[in-house]
This record gives C-alpha cells, structure tokens and sequence, in this order.
C-alpha cells in the first residue's frame, strides 16, 4: 500500500493564505459589528428629521405655543417654546358660557397630546417632544425625559433653564439620541458613534450640538443643511 505523504506549506504559500485571511477578516468584522457608514448615516438622519418635524409642528402649533404674549396694552413678548403654561380648563354655565379662552383652548389641546402618554410628566416642551412620537417606554421627571421609541431609538429631551425671556440665544432644550438604542457602541466617539446631540430654540430652530463628540460626522452627515426658523422672532 502507498504512503501518502502530506507536503508543509511552503513560504509563499503561508503569505498568500494569510493575506487572503485578513481580507476576509476586513469584510466580515464591520458586518458582524453592524456599524457601517451607512447603518449610522441613515438612522442618524432619521433622527435628525424625527426631530426637526416634530419641533416644527410644535412650534407652529399657535394654540400650544402661541407666537407671542402682550406684556402692556401694545408691548408683544416673543415666546414661541418660553411659553410654558399649560392652560387652565375651566367650567361654565348660565351667562359665563361666553367666558370660554384662549387658556380653555390650550389646555385641551395639551391634554389631547399627552393623553395615554408614557411621559407622564415633565415640562411642557419636553413633553410635549416625546407625547409627540411613538414612545414604548419612559422615564420621566422634572427636567428631563428618557425615551425609547417604536424604532428602537432612545432618547433623552433635557429642558435647559437657562434659557429666558432676557437669554434667547441658548438652546431651551436639547435632546440626545442613541440611533440603535441599546446596541454598541453606545458612544459619541470614535469613527462610528452611534449617539447624538440636537439643540432645539426657543423660536423652533433645530441644530447640532457643536461641543458634542459626534458632532463633526454628524455634520457631514447632514451635508450642511439646516432646519430653517418657522418663526421670524
């Protein structure tokens, strides 16, 4: 019977396997991680677009947020988001029928929009942002509201209180958003964040946050575009 004889790999053979290998090992980790420039590009851009249509409704909602605010006789305050109450629902009978106000209006309308909403509490922009979206799950409290939405998407809409009549310049709230939810990275950084920041004003203008980790990408992302202000205040 013959001997079958099993011949090594010689040099050059052992160079070409290992070569091959690691273009193999190239195309297979960013596959297996899911973290490829277009899996991050287009939910990010999903997200951004969630939330310039949302705070564009918002603002131009002028029974929720109306544009401005007499402060004397003749003397119109711009509030657009500063404007934070949430109405008052009052009841009438007899010749008080007439009485029905502006308040009246505002304060069903808000509570047709967070009616069976799992943010169930909150300033009235923040949540307002979040009953505006399909949200399976929440936690809310005075400050802030963490999110997850029926995309997988988490979110965190923060009201920020420096922002005043007398500072309109600052973001009046900024929401972070983690465009896979609970999948990795979670993170800003890196060469593939898959977390977020928008600032969002007074006056209904939505942009990015520039001191944020993934802000640069995010940038290129979006190609320059911007949400244009629904309110010229």
């Amino acid at each position: 019977m013959k001997k079958r004889v099993f011949k090594a790999f010689t040099l050059a053979e052992a160079i070409i396997t290992l070569t091959l290998l690691s273009v193999i090992v190239a195309i297979l980790i960013p596959a297996a991680t899911n973290i490829t420039p277009s899996s991050v590009k287009t939910p990010f851009r999903n997200a951004y677009n969630i939330t310039s249509t949302t705070v564009d409704n918002l603002i131009n909602n002028d029974t929720i947020y109306p544009a401005s605010e007499l402060i004397s006789a003749d003397v119109p305050i711009p509030k657009g988001f500063l404007y934070t109450t949430t109405g008052t629902k009052h009841t009438y009978s007899g010749s008080n029928i007439n009485a029905y106000s502006e308040t009246d209006s505002l304060a069903w309308e808000y509570e047709a929009l967070t009616k069976n909403c799992k943010c169930t509490t909150g300033p009235k922009l923040v949540r307002s942002f979040c009953c505006s979206m399909n949200v399976t799950s929440a936690t809310c409290d005075a400050n802030k509201c963490s999110y997850t939405t029926n995309n997988g998407m988490t979110w965190i809409a923060t009201i920020n209180n420096n922002c005043t009549i007398t500072n309109r310049t600052v973001p009046i709230m900024t929401v972070e958003v983690d465009i896979n939810g609970s999948g990795h990275p979670n993170s800003a950084s890196g060469d593939r964040p898959d977390k977020y920041k928008f600032n969002v004003y007074y006056n209904g203008k939505v942009d990015l946050d520039s001191t944020y980790g993934s802000y640069a990408l995010a940038r290129d992302y979006l190609e320059k575009s911007t949400n244009n202000k629904k309110k010229n205040y």
